[in-house]
């Protein structure tokens, strides 16, 4: 029987070593440093259920869901309410709600004149066959005021990244495919909801489809993935090969092994790897990382004002202090929050905020945001922060060299493997995809 140790159990380990186990012969050991999840964990006090990293998943995503129903966790999917289609933005110091429509939007008084030519005159801009920053490409198809209020705010709220740094092709590369083959966005996805190519969930990037989750939190269903699953606490420091496989060292022992998985964040990569690959650990430093915290605050919901009865709300680029997202998570999903409370939670920090996540008065920052944004006044019963040193990696304009040496990395080292959201995507859906094209891999002997 072959053995297989995967170095890691966040989201991408656990998915990994669990469908190996299932899909494969061979034995599984997760190797994980401090606890499983990674960055994903759930925390229940005081009545209140704390997402501390991710917060579910979209419907229309093909992997989670097909993990969920073969580990059987289906029972425990739970929907939003419709609380959460209610999506705002704070703009020109007012809270303005977002319609799920395109075209409500551009006559909600949100969008300036000028946006609207800039829409119009899309279809003319000529395509950009390279690769550019998300804000040139964003500017240059559809102006400045388009990023500042509408995609701007997206990018911080979903990858914590800044704009101007930022790969359109790693990460929104489909929009990229669309211009490249269509010569222009608007064109494109006329075309492709014309010709039933797509449906409206992809073409709207998913706003139309609902946001899942689990009743008893992230973590539960990557507890109920390892449940099964051999887990040695322990950080390895250093790989080496050893006749046909490969030999890990630990701080606290060594270990050999048939095959190895590695799904770790890059920077810890990086270290196991300087003496094994010196060439592949410089170039993983190239993957910078955004810093975030995780303000909850939690309020009787008596007199609080009704943008609670919403998802939430982003900030136009120009209206960014230290909070980039604020979350009303009892309004999402049930079993957040006992009855007549309010979960509200806030993101702080991303690339354009970057020493924000550290303040030591970070719950005095988060109450003026919530002052200043929401005309929420009321004291709060409850708070709880969660630091992130490194949070979310952010795919920059040398992302796709660096994938390339991984994929380089992978064919010259067989046996070795490497997933995670530093690679493959940020999203939950996005490691567990990777996971699964981990297995085929392994399955395939590449």
């Amino acid at each position: 029987m072959k053995k297989v140790i995967v170095v890691g159990g966040g989201i991408s380990g656990i998915s990994v070593a669990y469908l190996i186990k299932k899909h494969t012969n061979f034995s599984v050991t997760i190797i994980e440093k401090d606890r499983i999840g990674g960055k994903a964990s759930t925390v229940r006090t005081n009545g209140y259920l704390i997402e501390t990293g991710p917060n579910g998943f979209l419907s229309n995503k093909a992997e989670i869901k097909k993990l969920i129903e073969e580990s059987h966790f289906d029972d425990q999917i739970i929907q939003s309410n419709d609380k959460a289609n209610r999506k705002f933005i704070f703009s020109s110091g007012k809270l303005w709600e977002i319609p799920n429509n395109p075209v409500k939007l551009l006559f909600s008084g949100f969008l300036s004149t000028k946006v609207k030519f800039n829409i119009l005159k899309e279809p003319f801009v000529r395509p950009y066959p390279n690769d550019e920053t998300v804000e040139s490409f964003v500017k240059r198809r559809l102006g400045e005021e388009f990023l500042n209020k509408v995609i701007g705010p997206m990018v911080c709220g979903v990858f914590a990244g800044d704009p101007k740094i930022m790969s359109m092709e790693s990460n929104f590369k489909r929009i990229k495919e669309i211009e490249k083959e269509y010569g222009s966005l608007i064109k494109g996805l006329i075309s492709l909801m014309k010709n039933k190519k797509t449906n409206a969930n992809a073409t709207t990037g998913g706003f139309s489809s609902k946001l899942m989750s689990f009743k008893n939190g992230v973590l539960s269903f990557l507890n109920h993935l390892a449940k099964d699953i051999e887990i040695i606490k322990d950080t390895i420091v250093e790989l080496k090969q050893e006749g046909n496989g490969y030999a890990l060292k630990g701080g606290k022992s060594s270990y050999t092994t048939d095959i190895v998985v590695f799904a770790i964040p890059s920077y810890a990569l990086r270290e196991i790897l300087k003496n094994y690959d010196y060439e592949l650990s410089k170039i993983l430093n190239k993957i910078p990382y955004a810093p975030m915290s995780v303000v909850a605050l939690g309020y009787d919901d008596k007199d609080l004002p009704d943008v609670k009865n919403s998802f939430g709300y982003l900030f136009a680029l120009n209206e960014i202090r230290d909070v980039i997202g604020v979350l009303f998570d009892s309004s999402v999903f049930d079993f957040r929050a006992e009855r007549y409370k309010v979960l509200v939670r806030l993101m702080v920090g991303g690339q354009l905020a970057k020493d924000a996540p550290f303040k030591q008065n970070i719950i005095e920052s988060a109450v003026k945001e919530l002052q200043r944004s929401a005309s929420i006044f009321k004291p709060f019963e409850f708070s709880f922060v969660k630091r992130h040193k490194k949070a979310i990696p952010i795919y920059t304009m040398e992302h796709k060299s660096v994938f390339e040496s991984i994929r380089e990395f992978e064919r010259k080292n067989s046996g070795i493997f490497i997933t995670g959201n530093a690679f493959y995507g940020v999203g939950l859906n996005d490691c567990v995809k990777a996971a699964y094209q981990t297995l085929e891999k392994i399955k395939g002997g590449h």
